[in-house]
């Protein structure tokens, strides 16, 4: 989950979620207002608010690594994490309110999860789509980035120069250069892995190997693509195909994809 625009929204949601604990707290729904006083409600809230918060971002965050599952519409794919967010945060409202205020049976669970799920799952579809607007400004932003750049020079149309570098490669920061060696996907992020280091762009990765066209290189996984000229050697150690490349990085090859890096000669480097 590492690099989740999830996980990486963690510390804008925090105010909200803190802030949310305290209305709650002050208005006592769910019948918390005859039962429990102020101090213990507004921590009630705020310990079941933290966890179902870290369960939908913990969920979010691994559905992003689902490809079939991100495809889906943002509000569908965050409903289906508020309800599953639900199930566990379900026993922790009868824990932390049998703790906190009066002692709620186990049995009780049946009819606490609906009402739970419901308010989980609409917390979840807002902030799904409180993420993905900031995804949309933060690409939004990259797109005018690019745009904004010199257009590299046209040659004259007798010339047999190869045509001008893909839009992709002006994508990679300048203190990176342009010996790209390979691009690693990380959720809605591409890490770009070059000669002097990588970086990581706001990109899918299939939007990127669209820019790029299929003559740059491979994807040899899932989640990799790997340049022309970059592999070094191969390792095949316990049962597994790894393409070691030339700044050292090792990259995974999936079954779905091995013809294709037989085929291109990788193997036998």
């Amino acid at each position: 989950m590492r690099e989740s625009p999830y996980v990486r929204s963690l510390p804008y949601q925090l105010p909200a979620v803190l802030g949310l604990a305290v209305v709650l707290g002050v208005t006592g729904p769910f019948g918390t207002y005859e039962h429990i006083d102020l101090g213990r409600r507004i921590a009630y809230f705020a310990i079941i608010g933290g966890l179902s918060w870290l369960q939908i971002v913990t969920l979010a965050a691994w559905f992003g690594r689902i490809e079939p599952i991100d495809r889906w519409p943002v509000a569908r794919r965050m409903a289906l994490v508020g309800v599953l967010a639900a199930i566990p945060s379900t026993f922790e409202v009868i824990v932390v309110q049998s703790w906190l205020g009066r002692p709620i049976p186990l049995r009780a669970a049946p009819y606490i999860f609906p009402e739970n799920a419901l308010l989980t799952a609409a917390i979840a579809v807002v902030f799904g789509l409180f993420v993905e607007q900031r995804l949309r400004a933060a690409a939004d932003a990259e797109r005018a980035r690019v745009a904004a750049l010199p257009q590299p020079p046209s040659l004259p149309e007798a010339d047999s120069a190869p045509a001008a570098a893909p839009d992709f490669l002006r994508r990679i920061p300048p203190a990176l250069g342009r010996d790209l060696i390979a691009l690693e996907m990380e959720d809605h992020y591409l890490r770009i892995h070059t000669a002097l280091g990588s970086d990581l762009v706001l990109m899918r990765l299939r939007d990127a190997l669209a820019e790029l066209g299929p003559d740059r290189g491979r994807q040899v996984h899932r989640s990799w693509w790997v340049a022309e000229g970059a592999v070094a050697s191969v390792d095949r150690t316990a049962g597994r195909l790894v393409l070691i490349l030339r700044n050292g990085l090792q990259v995974p090859v999936s079954k779905t994809y091995r013809d294709s890096v037989r085929e291109a000669g990788w193997l036998e480097v």
